[in-house]
């Protein structure tokens, strides 16, 4: 429908009609990651908390109907997980799942449009994973881009029918951009080119525990935090930014010369000296400093901000501030 410019109210736009707040709306979503990082794990969990109304990773949730298609599963292994990370007695009838579907050539969207009209309220729909129903294309389809683009779209105009949410969990290549971590979701651009919403998990080491999730959508912002594995459970630990800061932190607090100084100014709160009296005081108290007199002084020059900012100390030398010369340490008053 063609909408002229003195039609368009602007006073009066829909609130999104979020599953979970600030986080997933009605439409296609994808989230990627590695093989056996977790993806299971976090999507099971997703579904289990919005067919309750529980926070998910702290977002608000609005309890509905979900379906969970967990294609790469046995009915044993879901009860399994089920068990494992479900909270409660007996688990809600809004949680369903199903471990086998037809694929999106032979007749999926005809599948859910059955269920959709035998389930109320069914708002999410977890796909795991998006290979077990991408099924195959031929010359016909345009090739790979062309096929997987359509049957994109033929997702999203569903899920934009039914006003519900459909989650694809999909696997990440070997192919990696630094600066861009949604480069490495597998597959042509015609998978990612119709979402409305994309989520990649990544992590340094399979065996870690924690892992950063980052999230770009079209109603949402743009988003990066860390999560973690805690009981088959993901629990969000932080932003990226906080994590960084208390890695900082961390650092700093490790520093051997940030310990010296410290330990020099525990009896008076002051301490003046050489940079050779620096290096001497810290071995006897156990505390090794890798650097010359004169590198040292160069490190502690860069520190300076930080000792101030962090532990009320203020430095400064005595002549030309050389590794020489004297420097003094003071503990200010907080």
């Amino acid at each position: 429908m063609l909408m002229k410019g003195g039609m368009i109210d602007l006073e009066h736009v829909e609130p999104i009609d979020f599953i979970i707040d600030d986080m997933l709306s009605p439409g296609l979503s994808m989230l990627a990651a590695d093989p056996k990082i977790g993806k299971s794990w976090f999507s099971l969990l997703m579904c289990l908390c919005v067919s309750q109304g529980r926070k998910f990773l702290g977002y608000n949730t609005h309890k509905c109907n979900v379906l969970y298609l967990a294609l790469e599963d046995s009915d044993n292994r879901m009860k399994s997980r089920i068990k494992r990370i479900f909270e409660g007695d007996k688990l809600p009838d809004t949680f369903n799942y199903c471990i086998e579907i037809n694929d999106l050539s032979s007749g999926f969207i005809e599948q859910m449009e059955l269920v959709c009209q035998s389930m109320s309220d069914l708002r999410l729909i977890v796909v795991d994973t998006l290979q077990c129903i991408r099924g195959q294309y031929n010359n016909k389809d345009g090739g790979a881009y062309g096929y997987d683009y359509k049957k994109m779209n033929k997702l999203k105009s569903f899920a934009k029918k039914h006003n519900l949410a459909i989650l694809l969990i999909h696997h990440t290549s070997k192919m990696d951009n630094p600066n861009d971590p949604f480069f490495s979701i597998s597959g042509t651009r015609g998978l990612t080119g119709a979402l409305d919403l994309m989520m990649v998990i990544k992590k340094e080491n399979v065996s870690d525990k924690q892992a950063k999730l980052y999230i770009r959508g079209c109603d949402v912002d743009n988003d990066a935090f860390v999560i973690e594995m805690q009981d088959c459970r993901w629990a969000k630990v932080g932003t990226l930014e906080e994590m960084q800061e208390r890695d900082t932190l961390r650092q700093y607090q490790n520093n051997p010369i940030v310990r010296a100084v410290n330990k020099a100014l525990e009896e008076s709160g002051q301490w003046r000296g050489r940079m050779t009296e620096l290096i001497e005081f810290a071995e006897r108290n156990g505390i090794h400093i890798n650097f010359t007199p004169q590198q040292l002084s160069k490190e502690i020059n860069s520190l300076e901000y930080q000792l101030r900012m962090i532990d009320g100390i203020e430095h400064g030398t005595v002549g030309n501030g050389k590794g020489s010369s004297p420097h003094v340490f003071k503990k200010c008053k907080q």
